[in-house]
């Protein structure tokens, strides 16, 4: 009986052993339950709604500086070239439109003008500058310097005008010193620029219709210039001290310099072809009086 009891008493303990076991094991395995559900289902659902919804935002920043990006690249498309890059374009046009009367485009030999011309530039400080040098088959343009893309400066000169005067290598270069001179002082640019033109350069004509009245302007205003207009007294006067200046560290230069202006003075004089160089570029009887040591400035 006793025995029995025992038995029973262990049997009922495990059986309550069991039961708090499974109790505790059932509890355990819900609160697992539903913090799978809360932590894994419901928080992420959360966090992925939340992370699309920055993403969303992020993406639709980036679309917007990208479109603002974009418009401004198109924009920036729609802009007029700048100062410098006009200049260069009106020179090539004015050249090209006037390339019959010009005579530039012809067969001819090296006449080493620009080693010449770049040799006299060097020994009087001036380096590493860019030019070109068209040599003109007409004698109605004589000379010239004009804006060039990059900074480069294009000269013109007649081959009539330089074999009438039988002008040495020398003596080209010192006749195309004096348009250096000119150009440098801005004179040319001051004389064919318009108001237009500053306000133009580098605006945007976006949405706009392009307005081609400048470059009309500026080639009226080059053919005005060169043909018709030239430099004025003052002008000359101060480019032809300059040449003085920079000329009397070198005699040889300066020597020939004057002889050159003595030998263009007698042939306008007596050369009607030639008669309205003095109306462009004068006088070279007055530039020599300039040169004189005797004479006084103007």
């Amino acid at each position: 009986m006793t025995i029995f009891y025992k038995v029973k008493l262990a049997f009922i303990s495990l059986s309550l052993i069991s039961a708090t076991i499974c109790y505790s094991q059932t509890t355990k395995f819900q609160e697992e339950k539903e913090l799978e559900v809360v932590n894994f289902s419901s928080i992420q659902k959360v966090l992925k709604k939340d992370g699309l919804s920055q993403s969303a935002e992020m993406k639709k920043k980036q679309v917007s500086v990208m479109k603002t990006e974009q418009k401004k690249l198109d924009r920036s498309r729609y802009n007029y070239p700048t100062e410098d890059e006009i200049w260069g374009l009106a020179t090539d046009y004015w050249l090209i439109k006037n390339a019959q009367v010009l005579g530039w485009d012809f067969e001819k030999p090296d006449f080493g003008i620009e080693n010449s011309f770049k040799g006299v530039l060097e020994n009087l400080g001036f380096y590493q500058k860019k030019f070109k040098i068209l040599v003109l088959n007409t004698s109605s343009i004589i000379r010239g310097a004009l804006p060039g893309f990059d900074g480069e400066i294009v000269y013109m000169i007649s081959l009539p005008f330089i074999r009438s005067l039988d002008l040495s290598k020398l003596e080209i270069a010192l006749f195309l010193l004096e348009d250096y001179f000119r150009y440098e002082a801005g004179y040319f640019k001051k004389a064919v620029g318009t108001e237009k033109l500053k306000k133009m350069a580098g605006s945007s004509f976006y949405e706009q219709k392009v307005d081609l009245s400048l470059m009309e302007e500026l080639l009226k205003n080059y053919g005005q210039q060169i043909e018709h207009k030239g430099y004025s007294f003052q002008q000359q006067f101060e480019t032809t001290k300059k040449m003085d200046t920079f000329l009397k560290s070198h005699p040889e230069f300066w020597n020939v310099y004057f002889r050159l202006l003595g030998k263009i003075q007698n042939f306008v004089k007596t050369n009607h072809q030639y008669k309205e160089y003095i109306k462009l570029y004068p006088s070279p009887e007055m530039q020599l009086k300039w040169l004189s040591p005797d004479e006084k400035a103007l």
